[in-house]
Formats: C-alpha cells, structure tokens, sequence
C-alpha cells in the first residue's frame, strides 16, 4: 500500500475530495514528523509508537569490495507496533 492508496481509502470513507484526504493525510504526516523531531516519539494509542533512538559510531563493512569503513553516529526511526495492531496482522 502507497500514500495514493490511502488517501482514496480516506476520501471514500468520509465521502471527500482526494485533494481533501490527500491535505487531511499530509497534515498527520508532518505531525508525526514534528512530534519525532521534537519530542523524540510519537504515540499512537491501539497502534504503535514511533521514536527516534541515537545509534553510535561504528565500524561496518562495504558489502561490494569487503573494506572496513566509519559509520557515523545518526538518530534513526523506529517503529514498536502495540498488541491491537499485532492482532489485526497476525489474524
């Protein structure tokens, strides 16, 4: 499933514009943007939580020609489904 899924899933349920769920749609992805960027998580109840979680420097390997290489220290996303979510997926 793409956003162009979703947002004809969200103007068929609420009988609106594509144009209208597609505005509704990039409004809750900014939100969650901002929450992660501000406050380092974002909640969704009965769905999951996204948080931004530091990981260190480290060295890797170059998966083409086998040579170490620096990974640099990054905040990256992650995602924790909660149980009402997992229900619904392992059904």
């Amino acid at each position: 499933m793409v956003k162009n899924d979703i947002t004809y899933i969200v103007a068929e349920k609420l009988h609106i514009t594509k144009q209208r769920a597609e505005a509704i749609i990039n409004a809750i992805l900014i939100g969650i943007k901002d929450g992660i960027a501000t406050d380092g998580e974002f909640y969704v109840r009965g769905f999951g939580c996204f948080r931004a979680k530091n990981k260190s420097e480290r060295i890797g390997r170059n998966p083409k020609n086998g040579e170490s290489a620096i990974i640099k220290a990054r905040r990256v996303v992650t995602f924790k489904a909660y149980k009402p979510l997992k229900k619904q997926v392992n059904i």
